[in-house]
């Protein structure tokens, strides 16, 4: 019996810090954490029906450039922009913004991560869950 087992990399990862809430005032957003978002959908109207109006509002900033320590240095460039601006984020939590950072990425049989005590300490700082979204495909 031949085993064929490798572990690997994720791939096409990005990390990103995920804000939201049914009635998300993106310019408060903004104005709390002064960083461009990549993403920002806003919370529907009370008129508009499409999906119910179910949808919350969306402000995320997105890291997904490649780097060399993959996930890791993607949450650090994360980190590196969000760290200054934490009063920012414990002001969004005390209105009642759901604020996560979360990790995704393409993952394979034997695909793995690591993040470093110190990183993971970084990330616990802020207060907010870390979740970890892999993804995989059928092909």
């Amino acid at each position: 019996m031949e085993f064929d087992y490798q572990e690997g990399p994720w791939v096409e990862t990005d990390v990103s810090l995920v804000i939201q809430k049914p009635d998300l005032d993106g310019d408060f957003v903004s104005r709390s954490i002064p960083v461009p978002p990549t993403s920002l959908r806003s919370s529907p109207t009370a008129g508009d029906q499409r999906n119910g109006g179910a949808e919350n509002g969306l402000w995320i900033l997105t890291i997904h450039k490649r780097l060399p320590g993959g996930v890791g240095d993607q949450l650090v460039a994360l980190l590196d922009e969000i760290e200054p601006h934490r009063s920012g984020i414990r002001l969004l939590v005390s209105q009642g913004y759901e604020i996560s950072i979360r990790i995704f990425g393409f993952v394979g049989r034997g695909s793995t991560f690591a993040l470093s005590p110190g990183l993971v300490g970084r990330v616990a700082g802020l207060g907010i869950p870390l979740a970890i979204a892999p993804h995989t495909s059928d092909r």
